[in-house]
């Protein structure tokens, strides 16, 4: 799990992609694939409380995403922090989701 101090920027990924589902219900192959709508972000701390809702994702290449515009405050709670990021495409809502771990400031 990725660490990261009170008023760092952390850089935040997410990855979209299509597989195939076989007759007996087993996945296999992924292919980088860019979701119809824009990429969105939304970030908790380690109380539960958004911190950043429904932001815009940057494009890096085919179907993979980051998020560093968010820097943690010096009041931010340490802890667990977690993230959803959501893409929009014919086939529904795709959310994923991740967590870093957030540590008090170097004096």
């Amino acid at each position: 799990m990725e660490q990261y101090r009170r008023l760092e920027t952390p850089k935040l990924w997410a990855v979209f992609g299509t597989q195939t589902m076989g007759d007996d219900g087993t996945l296999s192959g992924f292919t980088l694939a860019d979701p119809d709508t824009s990429v969105k972000i939304i970030i908790e701390d380690s109380a539960g409380e958004v911190v950043q809702t429904l932001a815009d994702m940057i494009k890096d290449s085919t179907g993979k995403y980051y998020y560093n515009e968010y820097t943690i405050p010096t009041s931010a709670n340490t802890g667990i922090w977690h993230y959803e990021c959501r893409g929009t495409d014919s086939s529904g809502v795709s959310i994923g989701r991740g967590s870093f771990e957030v540590l008090e400031e170097i004096a």
